[in-house]
């Protein structure tokens, strides 16, 4: 087979397997070792990704494909895994995770999540399903000695096997009616069966438990209950990651299977994912406005997130597969900023774990505060920040299909949402802090400039794509035409 299209899972996986090595024979300073390590591995595979044309490639027998659309994914999530990686290398002992291991399982679920978006078999798709999942069940549950860590791990590890367990009856059942697993030819399959409309019960059972097995790994609504007792289980370090990465790679997944190859059958998932899109829209945002606890919030928020971006894929058409991939996009750079900014407060002394704790944080660190109102303002779509042109799009995508009744209930949960975000502003900027907080009682006096670069390159790009957002809108454009067309 031809492995220049996988070089950048090939460069992981062997950067996760030599810092195993590093990590059993280096006796000094190790963990700092395997971060510079994972750093670098994932910068390789990255740089590798840019070598490669946005042309079509299928290998390793038609289940491993290469197009415009996998490679801006997989760019995108190659960036944010560096991010995290440069944040967490700070923040890991603060956090109790100060085993050399964690690095390894950290770079182990990016490649599975690239093995994954880079799919062209339902086989391969559990592969990489898989080895993301093993490998974040362990994360979770690294801290040993936490209840809560802990319990959001069996909490994790038993909903996530039960999502594993539907997905893989739905592909079986689907490879029982077409003898098929490979999606160009299941492409062909279904637009063959939509001429003459006669599918077999078992096939739509089949369709229907992938989807619902897919809709787990993202938390839609009303599969979403693993989420926020996982998020508020995990230490920040490892929250930013759950939040961001594993999620974005299960959305651009769930677009391709829908868009390709059940393309021919539309009738069947489109009612479905339709009532996602509505249930966990008012799911998340309702939930999300009683919420005192700061991570609880952002897991609430990012179901009825993810709600909204499967508004494209209900439209069906271009625009609205274009709305998807660019509201992707800025949901994965200001949840990163938010949870970036919390790191920042974290090592210096303040963490913030309810609401309020961030009282007196706008006097007393303003800078922060500032990126924390610019996040949440983003992430709600407030006019003219960054998120409000994708929101904008994919509201005129569905109406432009007629979907009138999909729309108000978008314009609804974006007010709702607008709502939970204000209570964060009203915490960080109206409300007094109990004690004084000072920046002397940093728990980390050793200046260290890495999470600064981080927020400045996030807080830069958020502020370049509203100033002049057409080169990413011209590589979300090439992405979709090689996702609807190729």
């Amino acid at each position: 087979p031809n492995f220049t299209p996988a070089l950048a899972e090939i460069i992981v996986s062997l950067g996760a397997i030599k810092i195993l090595l590093v990590g059993l024979f280096k006796k000094h300073n190790t963990l700092n070792w395997c971060f510079a390590l994972a750093i670098a591995a994932l910068l390789i595979a990255l740089l590798s990704l840019y070598s490669q044309s946005g042309g079509m490639q299928i290998t390793f027998n038609g289940m491993f494909i290469n197009d415009a659309y996998t490679l801006f994914v997989r760019k995108a999530v190659l960036i944010a895994a560096i991010l995290i990686m440069i944040l967490n290398r700070i923040t890991a002992i603060q956090d109790d995770l100060n085993k050399f291991e964690y690095p390894v399982l950290l770079l182990l679920s990016v490649c599975g999540i690239l093995i994954m978006i880079s799919a062209n078999d339902f086989l391969s798709l559990f592969m990489g399903i898989e080895l993301k999942s093993l490998s974040l069940y362990v994360l979770v549950g690294m801290r040993r000695n936490d209840p809560k860590s802990s319990e959001a791990a069996i909490k994790y590890f038993v909903l996530g096997a039960l999502s594993t367990g539907i997905l893989l009856y739905g592909c079986s059942l689907i490879y029982g009616f077409t003898g098929l697993t490979n999606f160009q030819t299941l492409e062909r399959f279904f637009q063959g069966q939509h001429l003459t409309q006669n599918l077999s019960i078992g096939l739509i059972v089949g369709v229907i438990f992938v989807i619902i097995g897919l809709g787990f790994k993202i938390a839609t609504a009303p599969f979403h209950f693993w989420a926020p007792d996982v998020y508020q289980g995990t230490p920040i370090s490892l929250t930013v990651f759950l939040a961001t990465v594993p999620k974005i790679a299960a959305i651009a997944v769930i677009m391709k299977i829908l868009v390709n190859p059940f393309a021919g059958i539309q009738g069947i998932w489109k009612p479905l994912i339709m009532f996602l899109c509505i249930f966990s829209m008012l799911t998340g945002a309702l939930a999300a406005l009683s919420q005192a606890d700061v991570k609880r919030l952002i897991a609430y928020s990012s179901i009825g997130n993810m709600g909204f971006i499967l508004m494209g894929v209900v439209a069906g058409n271009e625009s609205g597969i274009h709305a998807s991939i660019s509201y992707s996009v800025f949901y994965l750079i200001s949840t990163l900023l938010f949870f970036g900014v919390l790191l920042y407060l974290a090592r210096n002394g303040k963490t913030i774990k309810t609401l309020s704790d961030f009282h007196g944080i706008g006097k007393s660190f303003s800078v922060a505060a500032f990126l924390i109102a610019f996040s949440v303002l983003s992430m709600s779509g407030v006019p003219p920040l960054p998120g409000f042109l994708p929101k904008l799009m994919m509201i005129m995508a569905v109406v432009s299909q007629g979907n009138y009744s999909l729309a108000i209930f978008a314009v609804i949960y974006t007010v709702l949402s607008a709502a939970y975000c204000l209570i964060i502003l009203k915490a960080l900027f109206f409300d007094k802090s109990s004690q004084n907080i000072s920046k002397n009682h940093a728990v980390y006096r050793k200046y260290d400039p890495s999470i600064n670069f981080v927020l400045v390159f996030l807080f830069l790009f958020l502020l370049f794509s509203l100033l002049n957002p057409s080169p990413l809108l011209d590589a979300i454009h090439k992405a979709t035409v090689a996702l609807m067309y190729l």
